[in-house]
């Protein structure tokens, strides 16, 4: 594991462990996951699956139908044993995607990192991913992952408001209001604290993003230039992208994040 702890590092962890608990509760694939899954369920089926930043299992379900030689990876220590207690007798490991010498090359059918948690590192990060992942796949095998979009609108948005829950009951009425205040005073601290640590490129963005209150520094990246940093790293010329319905992404696409499917 690189002993290398950067300031996205810390930001992000720190929100992750904060946050075991909401994503424990997720369990359902998106439109886009589900079509890109499909691309390559005849190609992977039966065989080794690694899932990178398993979080709180949301994929585990999903990937083990495809196959139960399964092994499930998270930086965050207490995501791993949330993963642990949720589901028994399924393989989970605290490893750091950016260097993974405990598994050989060349051991796994296909690889997923969902929900854009590839973006959760700095640049020089991504890039060892990109290269840890194509060492990791067999040939022709796939590596399947989100990544959130420098052409969206969430890359050029200051700052959003949270959202206040009107009620008429008077007790729900006051737990909307404390959380509302809550979450705006969390919003604005971590703004100010995080915005000066941004940065943007033409090739791609680090942002202080809205995830969890302004809690986070996210990667952000137009799909051309996504798919110039697989082919880089080795994948083949040939990259699916999907949007966030599960059709086939464009160039222009403007949606928040999209869907890769690259083959070794």
């Amino acid at each position: 594991m690189t002993s290398r702890i950067s300031a996205v590092d810390l930001i992000n962890r720190r929100s992750m462990r904060n946050a075991v608990e909401v994503y424990a509760r997720f369990d359902t694939l998106g439109p886009a996951e589900v079509a890109a899954l499909n691309s390559v369920a005849e190609r992977v089926a039966g065989g080794s699956v690694l899932d990178i930043g398993v979080g709180g299992g949301r994929t585990v379900s999903a990937l083990r139908e495809l196959s139960t030689d399964y092994i499930g990876i998270d930086y965050v220590t207490e995501m791993v044993e949330a993963c642990r207690v949720r589901f028994p007798g399924v393989r989970f490991e605290h490893a750091d995607a950016r260097a993974m010498p405990q598994f050989a090359d060349a051991s796994f059918d296909l690889v997923v990192f969902a929900w854009a948690g590839i973006c959760m590192i700095d640049h020089p990060g991504r890039l060892a991913i990109l290269g840890e992942i194509h060492r990791l796949l067999k040939p022709g095998g796939a590596f399947i992952f989100s990544s959130y979009n420098q052409n969206s609108s969430a890359y050029t948005s200051w700052f959003k408001f949270p959202e206040f829950q009107w009620s008429s009951a008077p007790g729900a009425l006051i737990r909307s209001g404390t959380e509302f205040v809550r979450s705006l005073l969390a919003r604005v601290i971590n703004r100010v604290r995080f915005l000066p640590k941004e940065v943007r490129t033409p090739n791609f963005g680090i942002i202080n993003d809205l995830s969890h209150d302004y809690g986070t520094m996210l990667y952000y990246i137009s799909l051309e230039n996504q798919l110039k940093q697989l082919r880089a790293a080795g994948f083949n010329a040939e990259i699916n992208v999907y949007d966030s319905l599960g059709n086939t992404a464009k160039s222009d696409c403007t949606d928040d994040s999209l869907m890769y499917v690259a083959i070794r």
